[in-house]
């Protein structure tokens, strides 16, 4: 057995599926975090979507760097928490971290 099989825990998707249509933030035992709307579960994948009012999923990644994507495929066993109903992207910077007005 992997790292990821030990890890996996299977009520994940049932979490996972009542979450379905929201703006989640899914954290992953790679250290990488995802914002997006959840949209549906499939088959222990999980698919992510634009949150609403965005374009793209937002990916930050272990080193801090911020990513894009369409959409994102996540494997349910590699999920180590959710964090539900997030309204605004947490990724992005604000205007004083940026030098805006």
């Amino acid at each position: 057995m992997g790292f990821f099989d030990d890890i996996c825990n299977r009520h994940w998707c049932e979490e996972l599926e009542c979450s379905c249509g929201i703006n989640v933030v899914l954290f992953t035992a790679d250290g990488f975090a995802f914002f997006g709307l959840l949209d549906r579960v499939e088959d222990g994948i999980v698919i992510l979507l634009p949150a609403a009012g965005e374009n793209e999923v937002f990916i930050l990644t272990p080193g801090g760097d911020i990513v894009t994507e369409e959409l994102s495929y996540i494997d349910v066993c590699t999920i180590v928490a959710l964090s539900k109903n997030v309204v605004e992207n947490p990724f992005e910077e604000d205007d004083c971290e940026r030098g805006g007005k």
